[in-house]
């Protein structure tokens, strides 16, 4: 295979942007996951809280299981169109269908429901959205080897993916208020930001370009499974990456579960939950583009722990004014603040564990790290909505009743969630973060990747 080094490959603007039109699409959806999916089966449909819990904690499992799995067959991939981008065709339609699949759940007994639920969740997790998001990811690797470019990449992606958010949860409760309400008017929505993510996604495809091809101690050839596996293991920064993508889902899935129950509960409606999260989103998309510009300032794990810090202080606002809306609001920009550091920073960070595999290991399998690492945002978010579920339903949370028929032990476990919780996995976060240490070595390493390279160039060559 020849060797495109693209140490000075610079992408154009154009490319970027589609690059980052695979991100609204990806993020968007991901949005409805989080924030308004489990919200839907407990007020909308009635199920129950622990029933969701045990169904995402399962589904968890195979989704994170899935990950791995697509991670190889990625990397196994051969087309005329290379070996990530092609997947972005294939799945623009199942992306969608499967979308709307999650809505339809029929009105008949709640076993037959748990069942259809658990089967729709998996499809749409396990095997579609795994399938779209792992290939759109790892394609800022085969875009070019130059960090600088991958950074700056990277930030644009990041600067735009909060826009998404917003364009999911500003806007879709209102949308399904204007379609009617109601489950069916849950289908239509769904169906109508389905469209636009699928085209979003023939965008990032026809626009960007794979260019880089790189020898390794593979030849070309398709790296055994049992093969790739243990090189994983053997890439330390992997399993700290895989613990941040955890500890950061975590986060993820108590904030954007629990804001829809807090605003319901202690805001007086649900619908504050989209005005909230847009003041997080929107201070994200104007703290991204300043990171970008100061990124040479601090190493990109001072950047995250910083922003675990941001998240930090952010909760322990709330409790000077829990009823508050402006309380809240102020708290939220802080977290938006934490949150762009964390996102300018983690997806870059994969690219460079990427290379110190290949470095270590001499062989590049950037699908199954990527895989391996977001798995671990598979399991955080299972076991949180596992755990969140369980919590709430022992605390006697009733979906279908109005935030005066609570009971105090429910309101008060929504509160601690709320709060606790965020600062319990920004600490986390923390932790793991002490241990990482690429940054440093990063230049070093990708000197002397480079030119054991050009040695097996010029060998094979001869």
């Amino acid at each position: 295979m020849k060797n495109t080094n693209d140490q000075d490959e610079h992408l154009s603007l154009g490319e970027k942007l589609s690059y980052s039109m695979g991100e609204v699409a990806t993020c968007a959806m991901f949005a409805l996951f989080t924030t308004l999916l489990v919200f839907f089966y407990t007020d909308v449909v009635g199920v129950s809280p622990a029933t969701i819990g045990m169904i995402i904690a399962i589904s968890q499992v195979f989704n994170g299981a899935s990950d791995m799995a697509a991670g190889f067959i990625v990397d196994r991939t051969r087309s005329k169109y290379g070996r990530v981008r092609v997947w972005l065709l294939r799945m623009a339609v199942p992306y969608a269908v499967a979308s709307i699949l999650l809505m339809t759940v029929p009105d008949v007994g709640a076993f037959a429901q748990a069942i259809y639920i658990f089967f729709t969740y998996n499809l749409m997790l396990t095997v579609v959205y795994t399938m779209t998001q792992l290939p759109y990811a790892t394609l800022v690797t085969y875009l070019t080897r130059n960090q600088n470019e991958r950074a700056y990449t990277n930030i644009i992606r990041m600067t735009i993916s909060p826009l998404a958010n917003i364009a999911m949860t500003l806007g879709f409760l209102p949308l399904v208020d204007l379609l009617g309400g109601g489950q069916g008017a849950w289908i239509k929505a769904t169906a109508i930001y389905d469209i636009v993510c699928s085209l979003l996604l023939l965008w990032c495809f026809f626009f960007t370009k794979e260019r880089v091809q790189v020898v390794d101690d593979s030849k070309g050839e398709k790296v055994p499974l049992k093969t790739a596996v243990a090189v994983l293991f053997k890439n330390k920064y992997f399993i700290i990456a895989f613990l941040f993508f955890f500890a950061l889902a975590f986060y993820q899935t108590i904030a954007g579960t629990m804001l829809t129950y807090y605003c319901k509960n202690f805001l007086g409606t649900e619908n504050l939950m989209g005005i909230i999260n847009f003041a997080c989103q929107i201070m994200m998309v104007a703290a991204t583009p300043v990171i970008g510009l100061l990124i040479h300032k601090m190493s990109k794990r001072n950047w995250c722990i910083f922003g675990a810090v941001c998240i930090i202080i952010g909760a322990l606002i709330v409790p000077v004014g829990p009823r508050s809306v402006p309380v809240v609001f102020g708290g939220t920009l802080l977290r938006g603040v934490g949150l762009a550091c964390e996102y300018a920073m983690m997806y870059t960070m994969v690219a460079d564990v990427v290379e110190y595999g290949h470095w270590k290991t001499g062989l590049r399998t950037p699908s199954a790290i990527q895989s391996a690492v977001t798995s671990g945002q598979k399991f955080g978010q299972g076991i949180c909505s596992a755990t969140i579920g369980a919590i709430m339903s022992w605390a006697g949370y009733n979906g279908v009743a109005a935030a005066a028929e609570q009971t105090q032990g429910a309101l008060d476990t929504i509160y601690n969630l709320f709060v606790y919780g965020m600062i319990g996995t920004a600490i986390f976060v923390i932790v793991i973060l002490l241990f990482y240490h690429l940054d440093k070595e990063y230049p070093a390493i990708m000197r002397e990747l480079l030119e054991r390279e050009i040695k097996e160039e010029l060998k094979t060559e001869a």
